[in-house]
């Protein structure tokens, strides 16, 4: 085959593979965009709510048999939300309908909330990233279930916090051995920096507790760890934070522990 004929040919196969992926775009937006009113009314006034900090009109919204994948019922969810939104001085909800499909008169929905705050303590103020991606059930206008599919949380303070990059698989067989990598990225210079890492089972009263840390001072501009997954199924968070003298950064991740063979 000559190389103009096998240029051709890849062209001709990026050119159907971009088609498809368009295809497939095209598909998915105007699935998103033939939604029942019933599902995005009700995640438009849960925003709404939300940004307003109105707790009695956002509970409007979750049956009151609402539980979730962390084991918390409508009650738990109610006090763990209040506290969380009394620590944030200002809170930004934003969230997008990824996927959607009707069973009967039941609705589910998979959406993705970017939540952005700062909280004051003393003198520092903590800035909050946050990305949750979970999947509802809906019926009757109201959220029944809710199961957290994703999950990833920034919190940083000062002048210069440390970015992060990890790489953390987020699904992992129980008792298995995973690496784990994270990276500030930023040269440090002459800084010293400190760091570790936290695995803690997700809970209701993890929402509100805070996390304990055993620092120690690392000789590189990262942590490089072979760990084990825990033994037991469930969700896990895994923290890892870095600190160094003009900043702070905390970044949490959801991890899926799933029962081995």
């Amino acid at each position: 085959m000559s190389t103009k004929s096998w240029y051709r040919l890849v062209i001709l196969a990026l050119s159907i593979g971009y088609q498809q992926a368009v295809m497939v775009s095209a598909r998915a937006e105007n699935s998103l965009l033939s939604a029942p009113a019933a599902v995005k009314t009700i995640l438009t006034k849960i925003d709404v709510a939300a940004n307003g900090r109105k707790l009695p009109e956002l509970s409007r919204y979750y049956s009151p048999n609402f539980t979730t994948s962390d084991g918390l019922n409508k009650t738990a969810w109610q006090q763990s939300l209040g506290q969380f939104w009394q620590s944030y001085s200002n809170l930004s909800y934003a969230t997008t309908l990824e996927s959607w499909q009707a069973e009967g008169n039941t609705y589910i929905a998979t959406t993705t909330t970017k939540i952005t705050g700062t909280q004051k303590i003393d003198s520092r103020t903590l800035n909050l990233q946050s990305t949750i991606q979970s999947r509802q059930k809906i019926v009757g206008g109201q959220i029944v279930q809710q199961q957290v599919l994703q999950e990833r949380t920034q919190i940083s303070s000062g002048a210069k916090p440390p970015t992060i990059e990890i790489n953390l698989p987020d699904r992992l067989q129980t008792n298995a051995e995973y690496s784990l990598d994270a990276i500030v990225t930023e040269p440090l210079g002459e800084d010293v920096l400190m760091g570790a890492t936290l695995e803690q089972p997700v809970s209701a009263q993890g929402y509100t507790q805070p996390a304990n840390y055993k620092l120690e001072l690392l000789a590189a501009g990262g942590l490089f760890k072979i760990a084990r997954a825990p033994g037991k199924s469930g969700d896990y968070w895994l923290s890892t934070v870095f600190i160094r003298p003009a900043g702070m950064t905390t970044l949490t991740q959801r991890i899926h522990v799933i029962k081995g063979k």
